[in-house]
């Protein structure tokens, strides 16, 4: 295993500071786990018992998922604390004296807010409104990509284990955009949903539950909806964690899997929505029981590499062709490559991760692979690589092209991205 990951992955995070008012007084935090080119990037969550603690292991998170994805950007994450209602305030107004207590680190590019849980696009334009950059547009929805790259990492193991998704019993954590998009995937492929939680309890149906009528239910009462849904009497939401399923799908706060109920847990695998489901010591016994767990920046990458890839001009039709084709394919690799090394499949990908970060911080080894690669490229005479080149050249400065040039072009935009994950693979010795 790569030394530099095992030396840094219990390094403290680049920044933590205390988000405070003159008015409000204290009322947050930030995390900033590391920058790449002085940036940094995550969202920013509302939830009164948030603490640094929380914030850290999530910052950490979104470092492995940018770079997982090698995009230059270093993980971030930031966390209101205080209530409007106690300091005699207006949501809005709390959001916007957040927003001016990162104001320095919002206009020099070191940090870059999102939506996160608790937190809404009306909440994120306001903060972005205290800190004096404004948001312009019409802000991108990560939710539905997000749950294309949970259902493809379970489609992936599936196929991987030789299981088969139709009749899979799976436990289902929340029920809101991601949570609800991934559960109509799998009721579509098949699978079974036999449990389901919200902040307000677990269900159960031994036969399964009827998803269209959980959604309509969802609509009429919100969380609440477990209430009416029939099927078992409503348990504690972390009951969820201990139902005999064959697929576990965290959802919500991270370390909800820990040394308090990971031996419960009876699930042949996990395959995360949230960001850090599990503590350590969880994920250490999880191991030793063979239980497949998958990391979270794999399986829940798709909102951030949706936003990427709209911010270089591609549609939603690529988010979807990317993650169903080069995200599926490197997916599988990477369980049959950390199989045939004997290496469990978690610290694989975060060493692969690492990998791609190191290498974004290194201006020296970027350009030196950039100008490698290229002439690798005419030496081989690898005219479609090359083509792949001149093609997203052209994608980025006009959007509307012929079919085959888009083609092309986001064929590089996966080269450049995913295509560093297999290219970390390989270089692990």
């Amino acid at each position: 295993m790569n030394h530099s990951y095992v030396d840094q992955k219990n390094s403290p995070p680049n920044l933590v500071m205390t988000v405070s008012d003159g008015k409000l007084g204290e009322i947050g935090y930030l995390v900033v786990d590391r920058t790449v080119a002085g940036s940094a990037a995550g969202g920013t969550r509302f939830a009164q018992d948030v603490s640094i603690a929380e914030l850290t292991s999530l910052a950490r998170s979104m470092t492995y998922k940018w770079a997982f994805l090698n995009v230059p950007m270093g993980g971030a994450k930031a966390g209101i604390f205080a209530d409007p209602g106690q300091l005699g305030c207006k949501r809005s107004e709390l959001m916007e004296a957040f927003g001016r207590g990162i104001t320095s680190l919002v206009q020099k590019n070191v940090y870059y807010p999102g939506i996160d849980l608790g937190t809404t696009p009306d909440d994120l334009h306001a903060i972005m409104q205290g800190a004096g950059n404004p948001l312009v547009g019409e802000q991108i929805d990560g939710s539905y990509a997000t749950a294309l790259t949970v259902f493809e990492t379970i489609r992936q193991v599936s196929i991987f284990h030789g299981w088969d998704l139709r009749g899979l019993r799976v436990a289902l954590e929340g029920f809101g955009k991601v949570a609800s998009s991934v559960g109509k995937m799998l009721q579509n492929a098949g699978a079974t949903l036999v449990g389901v939680s919200t902040i307000a309890g677990t269900i159960t149906s031994s036969n399964g539950f009827d998803f269209q009528q959980l959604l309509h239910l969802k609509e009429l009462f919100g969380d609440d909806f477990v209430h009416h849904a029939g099927g078992s009497e409503v348990q504690s939401p972390e009951m969820l964690y201990s139902l005999d399923v064959d697929l576990l799908i965290p959802g919500a706060r991270p370390w909800a899997i820990n040394e308090s109920n990971v031996d419960d847990v009876k699930a042949m695998w996990i395959v995360p929505i949230s960001n850090a489901p599990t503590t350590s010591a969880a994920e250490a016994k999880l191991n030793e029981r063979n239980v497949q767990l998958v990391p979270d920046f794999v399986s829940n990458c798709g909102g951030i590499l949706s936003m990427n890839m709209r911010s270089h001009d591609f549609h939603l039709d690529d988010v979807d062709q990317l993650i169903s084709t080069t995200f599926a394919g490197m997916v599988f690799d990477m369980l049959t490559k950390s199989a045939q090394r004997g290496e469990n499949f978690t610290q694989f990908a975060r060493e692969i991760a690492w990998r791609n970060h190191l290498s974004m911080t290194s201006p020296e080894h970027r350009s030196n692979g950039a100008r490698k690669k290229a002439s690798r490229l005419i030496l081989n005479k690898d005219w479609d690589g090359i083509k792949q080149r001149i093609a997203y050249r052209a994608h980025r400065r006009q959007s509307q092209l012929n079919g085959s040039i888009h083609q092309s072009a986001l064929a590089r935009y996966a080269e450049m991205t995913l295509g560093e994950v297999v290219h970390q693979m390989d270089a692990i010795q």
